[in-house]
């Protein structure tokens, strides 16, 4: 991936952050759809999701006294290198590099990069919350985006389920849903997260159900019609 140029028309650090993560973010999209400069990106998950972890990380400092310019650096940042083998570590780095060059309090730049060095992994297997309170946070926040009908929403919009009928799609959400997220929601730091975790695990698991009653319902009755028709 090519470097990241830090933006030399502002110091502050936010609009920085924003930038660089919206380029890393486009960047990605073109890989993974493949489109030229110019052209149209289908969906540009990526920027949906890092928006996303930003306001579910403040939302999360809010309620557990993180510090809150620790945690939305890290927001902004924690994907800036996702299409690197070792994200989190290299985009620890890049935020480093990042955040020197502007505004933000110099004290608190490791503090952002130690949390996006915890932050991989869709579970945990240690059972004590992770060190320090903000790495815990951006942990739950990045999780959080992919649990609830919405991210649901998000694994159906991308190129991974191209070519898969609506029976395919449904199986391969209904799989990572209760293989893979239900340990996500066990893995939770904070309190307030792993409430949010659990009902939005929950509202999946009601979506996906009425998604598989509606597709029996649906083979049902085409069957019905193939009786109907002597076929």
């Amino acid at each position: 991936m090519p470097e990241l140029s830090v933006d030399q028309g502002t110091s502050d650090w936010r609009t920085v952050c924003r930038r660089a993560a919206r380029a890393a973010a486009e960047a990605e999209a073109r890989t993974v759809w493949q489109v030229g400069n110019g052209d149209e990106i289908p969906f540009n998950f990526r920027w949906e999701h890092v928006q996303h972890v930003v306001k579910t990380a403040l939302w999360l400092a809010n309620r557990t006294g993180a510090d809150q310019e620790v945690v939305e650096a890290a927001a902004w940042l924690h994907d800036v290198r996702k299409q690197e083998k070792k994200h989190a570590m290299a985009g620890a780095e890049a935020a480093q590099t990042i955040l020197a060059a502007t505004d933000f309090p110099a004290a608190k730049i490791e503090a952002v990069a130690d949390s996006i060095r915890q932050h991989e992994g869709l579970s945990r297997t240690e059972l004590d919350p992770l060190q320090p309170l903000e790495a815990a946070v951006l942990w739950d926040a990045d999780k959080l985006t992919k649990l609830g009908v919405q991210a649901l929403i998000y694994n159906l919009s991308g190129r991974r389920v191209q070519g898969n009928t609506l029976a395919q799609r449904r199986q391969l959400a209904a799989e990572f849903t209760t293989q893979i997220l239900v340990r996500t929601v066990a893995s939770m730091n904070t309190e307030p997260a792993l409430s949010l975790a659990v009902e939005r695990y929950q509202a999946m698991l009601v979506v996906l159900e009425q998604w598989r009653h509606d597709e029996l319902l649906d083979n049902e009755l085409l069957d019905d019609e193939t009786l109907d028709a002597g076929l």
